[in-house]
């Protein structure tokens, strides 16, 4: 390069550097501008990629659970189906025990689908079936039996064995009601001395029956006779401070029983199993809660005078020996085994009266005598069969439990009430 050259090149330099074109240590300046949005860029790109990855294991793990949520819903709804097609199939179940009747000289077992729909529903869900603790069968590995991930399985019971709240369309039905729904309070929750009227409980049961019926004027009741008449005061007086009215229709389900004046959380978390709304009659004795046979037993003594003595009220040890306690666990020995072998507890209402006619050939004279009950007046409260039968059945799968409680009308084989937890 020639001096010229060179010459003309420090001059072009200095003019652009007197023009702040260049200046001394620029590119260093560049670089580390450079550096800092390149950081920034990563601090950038790592806040959205640690997001990215959070939300893909939050995607992940919803769409684990729902799947789980399905398959546990699936699982319920299935036992609940099965339950129904056993109970559905009488036709089948009658056809093969009169095959088997003919075995035995003609005499049929009555076996009630309902009360065993829950045995075979399990069989499915588990693969096997015992019978009395010994095994009956097992199918697991077989194709279409058991579960290959999660569980299944159900109970069933039915309605007719609860106290119908909804029987109240005329004076006659309301007595009924109340007189078995008032023995029923009185041994719960009865202050008074047993033979006595509890006027709480009286109050309560006919606050229960005003709420149903389609009337606004309370139901009263004579203390002497202890028979309901139509009052002449309007019903629901009490409802004013709460913010509501009496309802003057039919329960549309035993919860509403908690919205009655009088009633109480406590009292309700008793009844809450013994109470139905749905088109019982008579009561199925056969899977009754042993509290509502025994207020039955109560209510239908021979002579109303040995109620003090058979149905004492007592909260110590000396319940036990109570003597309608005592035969109601007798009965609930009877209706064990008797569900053990696939029978019946009683086959009629005719059986069960005459229960209390053999109880004293295992109780002692005493307690037999003041337990001899009206046979009339019990045959029109008892039945030994259901219409509606309560499924309450199960599903899981992981940590994900699914519950369906529905009611069957055996009749119509349509479902009455559904409910999903």
């Amino acid at each position: 390069m020639s001096a010229s050259t060179s010459r003309w090149q420090r001059a072009i330099a200095a003019a652009r550097r007197a023009n702040g074109e260049l200046r001394p240590g620029g590119s260093d300046r560049q670089r580390g501008v450079a550096l800092l949005l390149a950081m920034t860029a990563i601090a950038i790109l790592t806040v959205f990629s640690l997001e990215f990855t959070y939300q893909s294991r939050v995607a992940v793990r919803t769409s684990s659970y729902v799947e789980q949520e399905i398959e546990a819903y699936l699982h319920a709804r299935a036992a609940v189906e099965l339950a129904a097609l056993v109970i559905g199939s009488v036709d089948i179940v009658e056809s093969i025990l009169n095959k088997y009747a003919s075995m035995l000289g003609g005499r049929k077992p009555n076996i009630s689908t309902a009360a065993y729909a829950c045995e075979f529903v399990n069989a499915f869900c588990e693969g096997q079936m015992s019978l009395m603790g010994l095994p009956l069968v097992d199918l697991r590995g077989k194709e279409g039996a058991g579960l290959e991930r999660g569980s299944c399985g159900c109970k069933s019971d039915d309605e007719d064995g609860r106290v119908n709240i909804n029987r109240v369309g005329n004076l006659a039905e309301k007595q009924a009601t109340f007189d078995t729904l008032y023995k029923l309070l009185e041994r719960h929750e009865g202050v008074s001395q047993i033979g006595d009227l509890d006027k709480e409980m009286a109050q309560l049961a006919l606050n229960v029956i005003d709420w149903a019926d389609t009337d606004n004027v309370k139901t009263d009741i004579d203390p002497a006779t202890r028979k309901l008449q139509q009052g002449s005061g309007a019903e629901g007086v009490g409802y004013a401070r709460a913010g509501y009215k009496s309802k003057d229709a039919p329960y549309d389900t035993t919860e509403e029983v908690r919205l009655v004046e009088g009633m109480t959380d406590g009292l309700w978390c008793k009844l809450r199993n013994q109470l139905t709304v749905y088109n019982t009659a008579k009561l199925n004795v056969n899977t009754a809660p042993i509290e509502v046979v025994k207020a039955l037993v109560c209510k239908n003594l021979a002579d109303p005078r040995n109620e003090q003595i058979a149905c004492a009220r007592t909260n110590n040890q000396a319940a036990m020996f109570v003597p309608v306690n005592v035969a109601g666990q007798y009965i609930e020995v009877c209706r064990t085994l008797k569900k053990l072998i696939f029978s019946p507890p009683f086959s009629t209402p005719g059986r069960f009266v005459r229960f209390f006619d053999k109880l004293g050939t295992v109780l002692p004279a005493d307690y037999a005598n003041v337990l001899r009950v009206n046979a009339g007046k019990m045959l029109a409260d008892v039945g030994t069969s259901g219409q509606i039968v309560r499924i309450t059945a199960y599903g899981t799968s992981g940590a994900v439990t699914k519950t369906i409680t529905a009611l069957l009308d055996t009749t119509s084989r349509q479902y009455v009430y559904w409910r999903e937890d």
